[in-house]
């Protein structure tokens, strides 16, 4: 009992905790204080004493994106210190996990497995807990039936305005009280106070999945030959042996094709590639994505070869040749599309979108060594989820902790001469990027003389004045907000772009 009582009090802690430093704030400093509570106090909770090479990762993950939001706060790094952290506490219920599919898995059950915990707890201190949990029971099973109700209110009253007008009568009273209560609800509060409650509850009443924790302890990294009755022997290694021949006719056919596609990439994208001032769009999006897809296709192909038998089976030296020069051509095809982001990079400047796409060529070329690999040492694809998911998630970390918003905007400007300048799209960055986005009438004169130059459609977009009165505004309003924020809320790029704006405004 006094156990119960300390967990639900500590939920309250959080979640007061979670309230006080969170609500009417930006996110900021108010995060890297409220994780330094939160990690070292659950690594003792746990009786954690010794960090294994996966908890260290997870741990500076965690740490590493929190320091950085009070860095700059960008959505990015926000958004992977929530990820980073979400995976902590799968690794938090199986300190000894080998994978971070694990430790993923593991949390998403506990997302669901925590509140039942919780409630089961309240439940087991009530004299009729039997008789409430059968009540919750029976309640649960009504929620389908109400969702059923509810499609079918909203698809006749849709179709028949008769209906529409006899269900509005009904709801109109319902609607008076409701509107009437709402206005003495504070729902910014509300969201705070149940987003904190709801971090409470899955750290302290964290529960695992057992399935989970055999499936990371219990699988192997290494492919063991699978040993076939004696009667089915015979007719097991002819099925083999036809898997095999087929496995080389379709890997013969299948280099001989992206041969062709490397050599076209090569000449015609690589060495003679020619911009005419048209868009690039299905040059480099169309483009890309089926050359992508056809990577990952190309995985699937190798993993689905390399599956069992055939790893084991004599003679296999032409298949796993072939295999090999597959992966390798597949590597130059991925370098191919990386020559084509950066030409539509020279041409049409920095975007998320283009940023984005030399992310995942990196995870893809990642993955295909992997696949390499596996075929190589005859690896299991436990061994492939394993060391690319610590891959991704470092390489995602990492590269979140880059002001991606300033060096865009450095990088556009900077490169007028030759890239477009979407005036459009810039306005619309974030306000740690203002110094960069900050150009006098004459700057954007220049700028838009050269532009005219090099590309007939840039008429289409915004005019300098137009942007120059957007920033203006901007740098305005970003002022004055600034000096109304809490110190919980601060970021240093925020801050050194309020000192470089104020101060340009003085001048």
């Amino acid at each position: 009992m006094m156990a119960k009582n300390r967990a639900f009090i500590l939920t309250g802690f959080i979640t007061l905790l979670f309230t006080l430093i969170f609500y009417h704030q930006l996110v900021g400093l108010n995060l890297l204080l409220f994780e330094l509570f939160l990690i070292p106090f659950f690594l003792w909770q746990a009786g954690v004493k010794k960090l294994t090479a996966n908890g260290w990762v997870l741990t500076s993950g965690v740490a590493v994106t929190a320091i950085f939001t009070l860095i700059h706060a960008s959505a990015y790094v926000i958004t992977m210190n929530i990820v980073a952290l979400f995976l902590w506490i799968g690794w938090l219920l199986l300190p000894a996990g080998r994978s971070f599919v694990s430790f993923a898995l593991l949390a998403i059950g506990n997302l669901g497995q925590a509140p039942v915990n919780a409630m089961s707890q309240i439940l087991s201190g009530m004299s009729n807990h039997k008789r409430i949990s059968h009540l919750f029971k029976q309640l649960a099973y009504l929620i389908l039936p109400l969702f059923v109700v509810f499609f079918f209110l909203v698809l006749y009253s849709s179709s028949n305005p008769w209906f529409a007008q006899i269900l509005d009568r009904i709801l109109q009273l319902p609607d008076k009280w409701i509107t009437f209560l709402l206005q003495y609800i504070n729902f910014s509060l509300a969201g705070v106070i149940v987003l904190g409650f709801c971090t409470g509850i899955l750290f302290v009443f964290r529960t695992r999945k057992e399935q989970i924790t055999a499936w990371d302890e219990n699988t192997s990294e290494d492919l063991k030959r699978r040993h076939q009755k004696k009667r089915g022997r015979l007719f097991h290694f002819l099925a083999l042996k036809s898997e095999f021949r087929a496995g080389v006719f379709l890997l013969i056919m299948l280099n001989l094709l992206l041969l062709l596609q490397n050599v076209l990439d090569i000449w015609f994208v690589w060495i003679h590639f020619e911009w005419n001032g048209q868009y690039l769009r299905q040059f480099v999006h169309e483009g890309t994505f089926m050359l992508i897809l056809s990577i990952l296709i190309s995985i699937g192909i190798i993993l689905w070869l390399y599956r069992g038998n055939l790893n084991f089976i004599p003679g296999n030296r032409y298949l796993r040749q072939l295999s090999y020069a597959w992966l390798v051509q597949n590597m130059i095809l991925a370098i191919s599309v990386a020559v084509r982001n950066g030409w539509y990079i020279y041409y049409f400047a920095l975007a998320y979108k283009r940023i984005g796409v030399f992310i995942f060529l990196a995870l893809t070329l990642v993955g295909l060594i992997t696949v390499f690999i596996k075929v190589v040492r005859c690896k299991t694809p436990f061994y492939l989820l394993r060391v690319n998911a610590i891959f991704a998630f470092v390489l995602l970390i990492m590269t979140s902790l880059v002001n991606w918003d300033g060096v865009i905007a450095r990088y556009n400007f900077s490169h007028y001469q030759h890239a477009f300048v979407h005036l459009d799209w810039l306005c619309t960055l974030s306000d740690k990027a203002l110094p960069y986005l900050d150009k006098s009438k004459e700057e954007l004169a220049q700028i838009r003389q050269i532009q005219d130059k090099n590309f007939e459609f840039d008429h289409k977009y915004m005019s300098p004045d137009k942007y120059y009165e957007i920033i203006q505004q901007r740098k305005k309003v970003f002022v004055s907000d600034f000096e109304q924020r809490n110190f919980l809320s601060f970021n240093l790029y925020d801050y050194q772009a309020f000192l470089l704006v104020k101060s340009a405004g003085k001048k």
